[in-house]
């Protein structure tokens, strides 16, 4: 059996759990990022405010951004704090997303683990999603609700 000299173990880095599942982090999100740079860019248009506050807490991570326009929307449909055009519009931005899911996984998991989560925990939002969401989106939305 061979073994390896001391000072090249001592040379090699070593891998650590954390470091590792950083960057399988950072993979996620920057494979997603080029799919949903259409989805970004509408958030962007129609939202300025919430997009250039939640890009300054969050940074380039897309799952926190989703997740917290989802906690948003759901928060102002509760509140009646805005015009049912910016309701509609957010109800708009949740479909791209999810025509963009029904062909990469990981946005998928990111749509229903972040926005769908908290609209499905909101009464009224889940009642009006389930009026203006789209067929493939009101599926991700049934299936967190069993």
């Amino acid at each position: 059996m061979k073994t390896r000299k001391a000072s090249t173990v001592a040379k090699s880095p070593a891998k650590s759990p954390a470091r590792s599942s950083v960057n399988a982090t950072a993979r996620a999100a920057g494979d997603s990022a080029p799919r949903l740079r259409t989805v970004n860019s509408y958030l962007e248009k129609n939202f300025p405010d919430f997009f250039a506050e939640a890009r300054f807490q969050v940074g380039d991570d897309d799952y926190f951004l989703y997740a917290r326009f989802g906690q948003y929307l759901a928060r102002t449909i509760e509140l009646n704090r805005v015009s049912r055009d910016k309701i509609n519009r957010g109800f708009t931005v949740l479909n791209k997303m999810a025509r963009v899911s029904a062909r990469h996984p990981r946005i998928r998991q990111m749509m229903v683990s972040g926005p769908l989560e908290y609209i499905v925990d909101a009464p009224k939002a889940r009642a009006l999603a389930r009026k203006r969401l789209s067929p493939v989106a009101q599926g991700y939305m049934e299936s967190l609700c069993e």
